[in-house]
């Protein structure tokens, strides 16, 4: 225990120090950097009629950067509150953090998000499966989930997100897991997810991203190859995906065998420009719309044996690939426009 709370304070001693000091950075540069990104941006624009990008990026990096400060400096002021109401600070700062970093993401690249099925999310306790195709997904649950419906959202997430300060440190005082996906035990992992989900409140969800990786078509080309000429419901689903990844199904079943909560499908097209830096780049997410949906699956539809849940959660996410295409095709009038 005490190498590992030596481990978390050496981690976040860098990553609060990196922060601090790229904040400090930027601020100082960010007359120079944006006068430079103008520059750029006009020199693009005139040679193929690119949105400015430049400037969207440096201002959306001082953004998250000012978030992230102003996050770990109330983080560490609710540790003066108590146990019981730094937890319910916590989440409230959870819930503050990602719509500083929703709004200015959509007011600085100009996307409007169109959802459907808002209703669905309710009533809780939820087990909800999130596709995962952007850098910034991971808020739509906080969004169109616990802020619309003041739910409190349990998160799976991957250890590498702990390079997040106040995504670390508000990440481990509430219930989530950030899961080890080198981890040699991979049992102890799945025993950590079915913990999480075991006591599920009636204000609650917990939310986890099959797919494990963010959606990319080279890698769902190379899975879709491995699955050439094999038979089977499983592999004939995988090589027919076209906006998805093949789920992992570990995860899910683990989450499901602790709770008998409704399962949410949570899918979402028009982010995969915001997938990495050179797609933002690209300038394809300015000014789009984002469709967002979500459908309820009673528990009562979801099968009980290993191998039926693992064939169900596959046609599940077939389901969710069709949503997708669909909505490439023609975008209907949304649900709720935000």
């Amino acid at each position: 225990m005490s190498r590992m709370m030596d481990k978390t304070l050496t981690r976040r001693l860098l990553t609060v120090t990196v922060l601090v000091l790229a904040f400090a950075l930027l601020s100082l540069l960010l007359p120079v950097l944006l006068l430079v990104a103008l520059g750029v941006d006009l020199y693009r624009y005139a040679k193929d009629r690119t949105p400015a990008m430049a400037a969207r990026i440096v201002a959306f990096g001082w953004a998250y950067l000012f978030g992230e400060a102003l996050a770990v400096l109330a983080l560490a002021a609710v540790l003066l509150f108590g146990k019981a109401r730094s937890l319910s600070a916590t989440y409230r700062l959870q819930n503050v953090w990602a719509a500083w970093n929703y709004n200015a993401f959509r007011s600085i690249f100009n996307v409007r998000f169109e959802v459907e099925g808002e209703d669905a999310a309710v009533p809780a306790p939820l087990v909800i499966l999130a596709r995962h195709a952007s850098l910034i997904d991971s808020l739509l649950p906080i969004m169109f989930v616990g802020r619309a419906h003041r739910m409190r959202l349990r998160y799976v997430l991957k250890q590498e997100l702990l390079a997040d300060p106040a995504l670390d440190i508000a990440g481990n005082r509430l219930p989530n897991h950030f899961i080890d996906r080198r981890s040699k035990d991979f049992d102890l992992e799945l025993a950590s997810l079915r913990e999480l989900a075991s006591d599920l409140g009636a204000d609650e969800g917990v939310v986890i991203f099959p797919e494990g990786t963010r959606y990319s078509e080279r890698k769902r080309a190379k899975i879709a190859a491995r699955h050439e000429g094999r038979a089977g419901v499983i592999s004939a689903l995988s090589r027919s995906y076209r906006r998805v990844l093949p789920p992992k199904p570990s995860g899910t079943l683990a989450l499901l065998a602790a709770t008998k909560a409704d399962v949410l499908v949570l899918a979402h097209r028009g982010l995969e420009g915001f997938a990495r830096v050179a797609d933002i780049w690209k300038g394809g997410l300015v000014g789009s719309r984002i469709s967002v949906g979500m459908w309820r699956v009673p528990r009562s539809a979801v099968p009980s044996g290993r191998a039926e849940q693992t064939e169900w959660l596959y046609k599940t996410w077939a389901d969710v690939d069709t949503w997708i295409t669909s909505r490439e095709l023609t975008i209907g009038e949304p649900a709720v426009s935000r």
